[in-house]
């Protein structure tokens, strides 16, 4: 029976929001980290306490921040020298970095495309919005912020490959062979984009609004909805719209490719004030980011 594109959204909605909902959210400490970084007057020793309760979080957050990822010129060996180091929201935003992967990386989620496939894209993503960030003059803890949002842009993919693989695939083929853009496909065969998914992941984890902005918001030519108008794309989402094309230029693709027409790229760029050479040289450094923040999979990986 040939497959028929989504006439009823509604039907498909219900069955992704009781995935979300069933879905393994956020770990306990990664909770208690963000809600106690929004506390006023949190020091480092109060952010210490909840990530010194958790063994492995610990060694993960202490092996990154000796490693290549950032450089620093003398080992660190106490988790509150790391926070004082690093700052609150950059600790914050590597907590929530180790928790998304840990929720997202079983490989039986991913049917239409691989999870080393969605990682290589997520990852170059992540990189191009840091260094947009740096390009900008923002502090550390607002580039570490980018990366975490390019890092989450397209988890909304996952529920919708994994739930309808086959309706999925379609939406790929048809996306893939008439350059429309995978949201597109999404929308008209699901009834849902990853867009929209994205953003009620970001509601059940009581993420910012400015990182649900970058999953609602992260493609120019649209939002999404989810019972109340999406967070407008600010900063963040504009740099990880970006950063997103750059990933899929520099080859980090996924099934039907990125969601913006043709000359997207160069729009998105001027918003930056970036020339053609600049962005070509901005290409480049990414790919030598992606390298460097391997190591961040690498230890995010570990058990």
């Amino acid at each position: 029976m040939p497959l028929e594109a989504a006439a009823a959204p509604p039907p498909a909605l219900g069955r992704i929001r009781a995935h979300i909902l069933r879905m393994t959210g956020l770990s306990t400490t990664a909770m208690k980290v963000l809600r106690t970084c929004n506390e006023p007057g949190v020091c480092a020793n109060d952010l210490n306490r909840v990530i010194a309760l958790d063994p492995v979080l610990t060694g993960r957050v202490l092996q990154l921040v000796n490693s290549a990822y950032y450089g620093l010129p003398s080992k660190v060996n106490s988790l509150t020298r790391a926070i004082i180091l690093l700052g609150l929201n950059t600790v914050k935003n590597l907590v929530l970095s180790f928790a998304v992967f840990e929720v997202f990386s079983r490989h039986d989620a991913f049917r239409v495309f691989s999870a080393d496939r969605f990682w290589e894209h997520s990852l170059a993503a992540a990189a191009a919005a840091r260094l947009l960030a740096e390009r900008s003059g923002l502090p550390l803890a607002e580039r570490e912020e980018h990366f975490v949002a390019g890092l989450m842009h397209d988890i909304g993919k996952i529920p919708l490959n994994h739930l309808f693989p086959d309706a999925y695939r379609q939406a790929v083929r048809e996306a893939s062979a008439g350059g429309c853009g995978i949201r597109s496909g999404e929308k008209k065969w699901i009834g849902a984009d990853h867009c929209r998914v994205g953003l009620m992941i970001a509601r059940k984890w009581e993420l910012s609004e400015e990182l649900s902005a970058a999953l609602a918001a992260h493609h120019p030519e649209g939002e999404a909805e989810e019972g109340k108008a999406a967070p407008a794309g600010g900063g963040v989402a504009r740099a990880v719209a970006l950063a997103d094309l750059l990933a899929h230029r520099l080859g980090a693709t996924l099934p039907g490719g990125p969601s913006v027409e043709a000359g997207g790229l160069e729009e998105l760029a001027l918003g930056f004030a970036l020339t053609a050479g600049e962005l070509e040289g901005l290409s480049g450094r990414v790919a030598g980011e992606v390298e460097k923040a391997r190591i961040f999979l690498e230890i995010a990986a570990r058990n």
